[in-house]
């Protein structure tokens, strides 16, 4: 019995559709590490961008705007928090080997100790000496009451900043890459309350 061509391209195209759909398909995630090897990789990595939203809710007022977050090495970084609605900066902030220096309303200030000094000028303070590591869900040397969920992640410690203000720090979600970067976080102190949403990490 002969195939007309008609019915030739018919089956060719049955053949080539069921071929298709039974090709794996790309997963959306990315299989996470195992916990020693991914502390390993965040301790590793010295360069990366993070872009978030950060609120701040203070005595002294209440403050939300857009991070970005340049980490350049590991002892060098560049940050800038601006008003989300407006787009006015409300501190940059840079350092160095040998300096911070902060600009808080136009103005620029030096300092050796960053967090104390927008405590002074702005009312508010941030943990500012470990946030290159507990942005990338590291502890540093002066975390406590250290916790972890079943995975490996890091979800919860306390750490006191340069100022002698002692925060809880939370994890509250991370991304589905291989390192679980965290995506939400929060911290607290006894008058203090912080929400970072991590939008996007670049390295």
């Amino acid at each position: 019995m002969s195939i007309s061509i008609r019915q030739l391209s018919i089956i060719v195209m049955i053949a080539f559709l069921t071929a298709c759909s039974s090709k794996p398909r790309t997963p959306g995630t990315q299989q996470p590490m195992a916990a020693e090897q991914r502390q390993q990789q965040l301790a590793a990595m010295q360069q990366f961008t993070v872009q978030a939203t950060m609120s701040i809710k203070s005595p002294a007022e209440s403050v939300t705007g857009n991070l970005r977050w340049q980490q350049l090495n590991q002892n060098e970084y560049q940050a800038r928090l601006t008003n989300s609605l407006l787009g006015i900066s409300l501190f940059e902030l840079s350092q160095d080997l040998e300096l911070t220096e902060l600009r808080v309303r136009g103005e620029r200030y030096q300092a050796a100790n960053a967090s104390s000094l927008l405590w002074q000028l702005a009312g508010w303070s941030i943990p500012l000496h470990d946030m290159a590591l507990w942005l990338r869900g590291l502890p540093g040397d002066s975390a406590t009451a250290l916790q972890y969920d079943q995975a490996g992640h890091l979800t919860s410690f306390e750490l006191l900043d340069s100022t002698g203000i002692r925060w809880r720090l939370s994890y509250r979600s991370f991304f589905d890459d291989a390192l679980s970067l965290p995506r939400q976080l929060h911290l607290q102190s006894d008058d203090t309350q912080i929400r970072v949403v991590i939008r996007s990490w670049q390295q």
